[in-house]
């Protein structure tokens, strides 16, 4: 592993050069976290069920990131797993908050949903939200 040829024959190095190449793992170690960290998080959705009364999906929202435009024709019963905040950008320009708080599921309505909109995760984590379309009712 590259680490450990780092300090191979490390008694032979003059302090300047182990401080060099503890520099370098340091460095190495960071990109490496750092990497890790931001290639976690994939924005999507998950089919879960579909029939005729009721459509189910898991949504994930990546911090700063938004879903495309879209419409409901349905309401919807959405219930988060953590809490944050989502920012609704509506194509006519107008904008709404929904504050969602972990486990604690949301009534969005038909009318809601209907206008083209785009949902925002104005956040530093990420958004897992399971949404319940009502297809009937």
């Amino acid at each position: 592993m590259l680490c450990f040829g780092l300090f191979k024959n490390s008694e032979q190095l003059t302090g300047v050069d182990k401080m060099v190449r503890l520099t370098a793992l340091v460095l190495l170690l960071a990109n490496q976290f750092v990497s890790a960290a931001t290639s976690t998080c994939e924005t999507k959705r998950e089919l879960l069920i579909e029939n005729k009364l009721t459509k189910v999906w898991k949504t994930t929202i990546c911090p700063k990131q938004q879903l495309p435009f879209h419409t409901h024709q349905f309401a919807r019963i959405v219930i988060p797993d953590e809490s944050g905040t989502l920012k609704v950008i509506y194509q006519s320009g107008k904008e709404a908050f929904i504050k969602l708080q972990a486990k604690k599921p949301i009534y969005l309505s038909v009318t809601q949903g209907k206008e083209a909109h785009q949902d925002l995760n104005i956040g530093q984590e990420a958004l897992h939200v399971t949404v319940i379309e009502l297809r009937q009712g």
